[in-house]
């Protein structure tokens, strides 16, 4: 099951999967508190084991944040939760949709209609990433 969650709920999985062997580096993102954000948590069992954070900004909105817990990625849930994100987005007649996607989650993204803007670049210490966008109809 899907549904917005507390801002602070989407942190374990953040600092699990995405600071993983990074322990001085935060969690928290700008925006993460702002009136324009909201995160989507999966739940099995009562436990969250997937997050994706949204920060709209006028009709255009950031996906950041994505998170599987490890033991279940590779069934499906990322693409849920990105695909409610975008629900959400489309019926609030938002535009378009974008992030800046680590290099590895690229075929996921793509697979999803999202395309690669421009030239690889490094966020660190995270790594590299590509910026993708998708337009809503």
């Amino acid at each position: 099951m899907i549904k917005i969650v507390d801002t602070k709920k989407v942190f374990p999985l953040r600092r699990a999967v995405l600071r993983k062997n990074m322990p001085n580096e935060s969690h928290e993102f700008s925006g993460d508190y702002d009136g324009n954000t909201f995160h989507l948590g999966y739940y099995e069992n009562d436990e969250i084991i997937g997050i994706v954070s949204i920060i709209k900004n006028g009709k255009i909105a950031q996906l950041r944040g994505m998170a599987v817990a490890e033991a279940q990625q590779g069934k499906g849930i990322g693409k849920q939760l990105v695909l409610e994100a975008e629900i959400i987005l489309k019926k609030e007649n938002f535009s378009r949709i974008w992030m800046n996607a680590r290099e590895n989650a690229v075929p996921f993204y793509e697979k999803l209609g999202y395309k690669i803007e421009g030239e690889l670049f490094v966020i660190n210490p995270i790594g590299f990433h590509y910026l993708m966008s998708k337009e809503f109809n």
